[in-house]
Order: C-alpha cells, then structure tokens, then sequence
C-alpha cells in the first residue's frame, strides 16, 4: 500500500507531538509524515518544493492566519483538516464548507475519525471552500454558499426572507427563488449573522429585515413583505422581541 504524506502546520509544540506520535502509533502503515512547521513562512517554503496529500491546520499561527498560507500554495490539491482553538465565527463556516475539523483540545477519538474518514473518500476538490477562503482572506461575509443538485449558487443575506426545515433538508427562500440545500437547518443557524437572522422555530429560521408585521393575537405570528406567515415558538417569544427590538 503506498503511504499518504502528511505536512503539520502547527505553532504548539505539544499539539505538534501529539499529532505525530498519534499518526505513527495508529497510522504508520498508511500516512508518512513528511514534515511540521510554525510558521506560514516555513510551511510555504517546504509545500512549495516538496509534494504531500494531507495538511493538518491550525489557524492562528505566530505570523498570521493559515488561510494567508492556503493562499499562497494550490491548497485544492490536499486534503485538509482543521484543528485550532479558534471556535468562532470562521469555524461555524469551516463546518458549513463540509471542512474536516477538530476543535482544541483535540478529542482523539474524533482525530482519528477524521483521519479514517479523509483516507477512505476520494476527495474532490470544493467550490465552496473556495469560496470561503477567498471570503476569509478579505473578511468579506455577506452571502451563503449553496451546492444544490444543479449548481453552486451565492445568495446575499439581504435576499434571504426565511429559511425552513424539510427534513434533513433546508428551502432557502429568498427573492423570486426557493433554494433546497442537502444541509440541515442547524448548519444555518450557525453560519447565518446573529443580529441579523433568528432561529425562531424549530423549523424556520427568518431575516429581521423580512417582517413586515408581528400579531400577538394568539402567540407570535410573522407576517412578512412576501405574504407568508412564520410563527414563533411559545419558548422563543422573549429571546425573539428582544432581538427584534434591538437598534
């Protein structure tokens, strides 16, 4: 069997150990480790000369992010695994781009899931990690990335009117167009701006800017500019008016 080579890109030592020691204990018949630097500096410099199949990333490293690096080489011939501290809003996007990731500190279980997971599929380079990278690079975020059926399609924030669960689907309803994506509405919830969008049901998600009237007749009702009608969990009713009432 011809072994995968793996480059880390890591600025903690510890972390760094603990990633090769668990790769040679547990892969060693499959994955070769061909190096680990620190920096981007270093990490350019080395996957500029020397072929390999597997990055393992961390994101905030001593002279910048790991994106600045993944600019810099033709990173849509590796596979990629995350695995940083940095739980924020550009995690929420890695897992939305169908990224493999790890959040610090690393659960082993899930690294080696991670491992198995990417050795066994045969990955094909991602429009939408494209697309997320060059959104990172120039802090640009104001549009989802959908791959649907038929296409790769952007939809603005501002476009969007409300988002609904259909079973392990999501209907993207937005100006003059319904989207199916194949992801769960909890994907969106996670992706989508907090002070613009709410989770106000279990199955809808609405844009502030989309409400043209709310009833309080029997609960909560939205009544938006398109004419449907959303409503509003009977758990969700506070946390929902302070939102809305938010300048």
């Amino acid at each position: 069997m011809i072994k995968q080579k793996a480059y880390i890109v890591e600025d903690e030592k510890h972390n760094r150990d603990m990633l090769i020691n668990l790769i040679n204990e547990q892969f060693s018949d499959r994955i070769e480790i061909a190096g680990s630097s620190a920096s981007i500096l270093e990490s350019t410099r080395f996957l500029l000369n020397v072929s390999v199949d597997i990055l393992f990333l961390d994101i905030e490293l001593s002279d910048g992010r790991v994106f600045d690096l993944l600019n810099r080489i033709d990173y849509k011939k590796y596979k990629l695994i995350f695995i940083t501290g940095y739980a924020e809003h550009a995690i929420k996007a890695i897992k939305y781009a169908a990224v493999d990731y790890l959040l610090k500190p690393v659960n082993t279980k899930e690294l080696i899931l991670a491992i198995n997971k990417i050795l066994g599929d045969n990955i094909q380079y991602n429009p939408i990690l494209e697309d997320f990278l060059h959104r990172k690079q120039f802090d640009v975020t104001e549009y989802l990335i959908i791959n649907s059926a038929h296409a790769v399609e952007k939809i603005l924030f501002e476009e969007i009117l409300f988002l609904k669960a259909d079973g392990v689907y999501t209907q993207i309803i937005h100006v003059n167009k319904n989207t199916i994506s194949s992801k769960p509405i909890g994907i969106y919830e996670d992706v989508l701006p907090l002070d613009q969008f709410i989770r106000c049901h279990k199955s809808f998600i609405v844009n502030k800017t989309s409400i043209k009237t709310i009833s309080k007749r029997r609960g909560l009702d939205l009544t938006l500019y398109n004419g449907d009608s959303i409503p509003v969990a009977v758990r969700k009713r506070d946390e929902f008016m302070r939102w809305y009432n938010e300048k």
